[in-house]
C-alpha cells in the first residue's frame, strides 16, 4: 500500500495548515524543489518537525546528531569528506563485526547515494534519517573543526594595545627564544589590529601563546556560529560558502 503523501501527513498531524500546504505546493510548482525543504525555508515548520514526519512516512529511524559526542576516526575514514559532503551523509558507526556502516542521510531513499556509499566504504549500508542542516552542523564538528582552527593559526596577526605587531602566527611564539630581563624588544612597525589583546609587556612566550590560542578559539567559535546562522536563514548555501573559501 502506498504511503501517505508528506503534505497530507503534516496537515493530518496538524503540524501545518491546509493553506500553508497550498502555498508551499504553489512555490514548488513555480520553482521546483522538495516540498519538505520548501516548508522549512518558508518557516512553516522546523527541520526537526520535518524529520519526524519523514521518519514516519518512510518508516525509517531518525537520529539526533546533536546527541552524538564523537565519531571514531576509522569510521569517518570509510567515507571521504568530499563524498560525505556531496551526498549530505555522515558515517556514524561500524557494526556487525565490521561488515555494516551506519550512515545518517538527508536522502536515505536515494538509491544512487546508497550505491555510492557502498562503493566507497565497501560495507553494507544501514541508513538513518537526519536533516540537512543537522548533518551540516555535525559535519562541521567532526570533519572540519580541527582544519578550521589550523587555518586560522596559520594566517592571523596579533597586535598589542599600543598597535604594535606582536606576532604573525603562533609558530613565531613557539620558535621565539625566552628574552632576558635586560634585553629590549625589537621595534615593530605598527599594523592595523585584527585581534586586540592587552600589552605583552612582562609576559613569557608561553603566556602569550595561551592568550593567543584562547582568543583564536573565541574568534573561530563566533565565526562558525555566524556562518551556520546565515546558512540556516537562507542567506547562502553551505556549498556556496565552501566554494568561496576554497578560492
Amino acid at each position: 500500500m502506498a504511503s501517505i503523501r508528506l503534505g497530507d501527513l503534516l496537515v493530518k498531524a496538524k503540524v501545518i495548515s491546509d493553506s500553508q500546504l497550498k502555498a508551499a505546493l504553489a512555490e514548488q510548482q513555480k520553482w521546483g524543489g522538495k516540498l519538505g525543504e520548501l516548508l522549512v525555508r518558508m518557516n512553516f515548520l522546523t527541520e526537526d518537525m520535518l524529520v519526524k514526519a519523514l521518519s514516519k512516512q518512510m518508516n525509517l529511524p531518525a537520529v539526533n546528531l546533536e546527541a552524538i559526542q564523537s565519531i571514531a576516526p576509522h569510521v569517518r575514514a570509510r567515507v571521504p569528506p568530499d563524498v560525505a559532503r556531496d551526498l549530505v551523509a555522515l558515517p556514524l558507526q561500524i557494526r556487525d563485526e565490521g561488515k555494516t556502516l551506519v550512515v545518517a542521510m538527508a536522502e536515505p531513499q536515494n538509491l544512487k547515494h546508497l550505491d555510492t556509499l557502498r562503493s566507497v566504504s565497501r560495507l553494507r549500508i544501514v541508513s538513518q534519517l537526519a536533516g540537512r542542516q543537522a548533518i551540516a552542523r555535525a559535519f562541521s564538528r567532526f570533519y572540519d573543526g580541527e582544519a578550521d582552527l589550523d587555518d586560522v593559526e596559520a594566517s592571523f596577526k596579533l597586535v598589542d594595545a599600543q598597535g604594535h605587531t606582536m606576532l604573525k602566527n603562533i609558530d613565531e611564539v613557539r620558535k621565539r627564544p625566552t628574552p632576558s630581563s635586560s634585553a629590549a624588544p625589537p621595534p615593530q612597525e605598527p599594523r592595523r589590529a585584527t585581534i586586540e589583546v592587552p600589552s605583552s609587556v612582562g609576559k613569557t612566550p608561553s603566556e602569550q601563546l595561551r592568550a593567543i590560542e584562547e582568543a583564536q578559539r573565541k574568534e573561530v567559535t563566533a565565526l562558525k556560529g555566524l556562518v551556520e546562522l546565515m546558512i540556516e536563514k537562507g542567506v547562502f548555501t553551505r556549498e556556496e560558502y565552501l566554494a568561496k573559501v576554497k578560492r
